[in-house]
């Protein structure tokens, strides 16, 4: 029997074709066992609040600009990744640090912006479009006093991929920013930062999206000023993102990893997030 050439490139492609779909199905199955124990974890909370007397609930929306984010990776092995592969980073002890605005969500307007126009499209730069395809309409003025802040780093991953996080946060309503919530966040966190989604484009090609991070659930162990004393949870729900972290994705169904790192190109777009707040003290309305 006959072995030819064509026929093992064949075979060759098969298996990796199998593999990435693997991959990809084991990644879904993981986000979406995370957001089923996140939805029952926040009923459960809930149910806790109200015996407990947290009888005071706010939302807030947090803005946060690109030169206030950072998305820090630690050290690796080799200082240059093999160029086209991006799934020998390891993101153990990574982190994300961001300082943010506080808004009434009344005063925040977001609006779709799905790539219909040259304004919305940053393909020819390899940064694609926003994250959510989605972004503030208009920006308030922003009060010193309220702000979100703090840092997040990857405590569990698989590569490039994240499982978990630790997060030791401050959210601040007012009194010249000294009133303020202690927040740590420690969770499952199923989250690639180098995900992308395939789109329609107005030119009708095709463009890139990045993915937005999952929501994550926060407990306040006290606080400072009006606030010290004070017990309860937050959830931060990402509902905008930035544009591509600065790394292309070549689209080889053979190496889901592969990519090259281009810091060229800075991202773009503000970062939105949805604050939830149940606490034992009254919460102040954002200006």
């Amino acid at each position: 029997m006959k072995f030819t050439a064509a026929a093992a490139i064949t075979v060759f492609g098969l298996t990796a074709f199998c593999c990435s779909t693997v991959k990809g199905v084991e990644a879904n199955e993981l986000k979406l066992r995370a957001r089923e124990k996140m939805r029952k974890d926040k009923v459960e909370r809930q149910l806790q609040a109200n015996d407990a007397g947290l009888v005071f609930s706010r939302g807030y929306v947090c803005i946060t600009r690109q030169q206030d984010f950072a998305f820090v990776i630690p050290q690796q092995q080799s200082i240059v990744p093999t160029p086209g592969q991006l799934g020998e980073l390891n993101l153990l002890g990574s982190s994300t640090i961001q300082s943010g605005g506080i808004y009434d969500p009344a005063d925040v307007q977001i609006i779709d912006r799905l790539g219909t126009s040259a304004a919305d499209n940053f393909l020819t730069d390899k940064r694609g479009q926003f994250a959510g395809q989605r972004q503030p309409k208009f920006i308030p003025q922003k009060d010193p006093g309220f702000f979100f802040n703090g840092e997040c780093v990857a405590t569990q991953v698989a590569g490039a991929q994240i499982l978990g996080h630790s997060c030791l946060l401050n959210l601040c309503l007012g009194g010249g920013g000294y009133n303020c919530l202690a927040i740590y966040a420690g969770s499952k966190f199923v989250f690639n930062p180098f995900e992308q989604t395939l789109v329609a484009t107005f030119e009708g090609g095709k463009n890139v999206v990045p993915s937005l991070p999952p929501s994550y659930p926060g407990t306040i162990i006290g606080g400072t000023g009006l606030f010290v004393g004070a017990v309860g949870y937050i959830d931060v729900t990402t509902i905008t993102g930035s544009t591509l972290t600065p790394a292309e994705r070549f689209p080889d169904e053979s190496n889901p990893n592969s990519g090259s790192i281009d810091a060229n190109f800075p991202q773009a777009g503000y970062i939105t997030q949805k604050i939830n707040v149940v606490t034992n003290v009254p919460l102040p309305v954002a200006p």
